[in-house]
């Protein structure tokens, strides 16, 4: 697998900011579509064995940026977290990592489970 980047409902600037750094580092950035939510992480990055899932629009408001990495290592995500810093990309609070479970989520299932993780972090009630 190729490192990938996943973004969705970033601003512009902020998505181009990311785009560079990946050039720079040989990171694939891709933009999640919402009309793609309800796919799985798998599909989303294009790996084997993954397929397009039918779904409904989800009930619950997903327009929080969320970042997605997908890395072959971990130094990696520490080089890129640093690289966010000194680009000036502002704290985005909704963002995962790949994992042997999380690849088999449906993108809305892991946007509502890292946004109640996060609401549960920092001590404020779902909207």
């Amino acid at each position: 697998m190729k490192d990938t980047i996943l973004v969705y409902c970033l601003p512009q600037d902020i998505k181009t900011k990311i785009e560079m750094i990946g050039k720079d580092l040989n990171i694939s950035v891709s933009e999640i579509a919402r009309e793609d939510v309800n796919q799985t992480m798998g599909y989303l990055l294009q790996m084997d064995g993954y397929s397009f899932q039918e779904g409904a629009t989800p009930s619950m408001k997903m327009e929080d940026p969320f970042v997605f990495f997908a890395l072959n290592n971990d130094e990696q995500l520490d080089l890129l977290l640093q690289m966010f810093r000194m680009k000036g990309i502002p704290f985005i609070p909704y963002k995962a990592v790949l994992t042997q479970h999380n690849v088999h989520y449906r993108f809305v299932q892991l946007y509502q489970s890292v946004a109640e993780e996060y609401l549960y972090m920092t001590n404020q009630k779902p909207q």
